[in-house]
C-alpha cells in the first residue's frame, strides 16, 4: 500500500512540475539555440575572410617532405551478408 502511495505522489509531483512551468523549457532551448546560431555565424564570417596562398605547395621545404604512408594491399571480400548463419547461401 505504501508503494502505491509513493508512486502516486511521484506522479502527481511530476505532473504538477510539468504543468506549472511548461513554457520556460521551450524558451530556454530557443534562446540557447539562437545564441549558438549567432556564434556559428560569427565563426563562419571569420572563416570567409581567410585567404589561402598556394605558394606553400611549391616551397622547397614542402616539396622535400617524404611520404611514409603504408600501402594497404587489397583484401578478399567477406560474406555478402555477415549476419546470416554460417553455412547458408548468400
Amino acid at each position: 500500500m505504501g508503494v502505491i502511495i509513493l508512486a502516486a505522489f511521484i506522479i502527481l509531483a511530476f505532473l504538477f512540475y510539468s504543468w506549472s512551468n511548461p513554457s520556460s523549457a521551450v524558451t530556454n532551448t530557443n534562446s540557447e539555440g539562437s545564441q549558438m546560431g549567432q556564434a556559428l555565424l560569427i565563426t563562419l564570417a571569420g572563416l570567409n575572410t581567410i585567404r589561402l596562398d598556394g605558394e606553400i605547395f611549391t616551397d622547397p621545404v614542402f616539396v622535400s617532405l617524404t611520404d611514409f604512408g603504408v600501402i594497404i594491399p587489397p583484401q578478399p571480400a567477406g560474406r555478402r551478408n555477415p549476419f546470416l548463419p554460417t553455412g547458408t547461401a548468400n
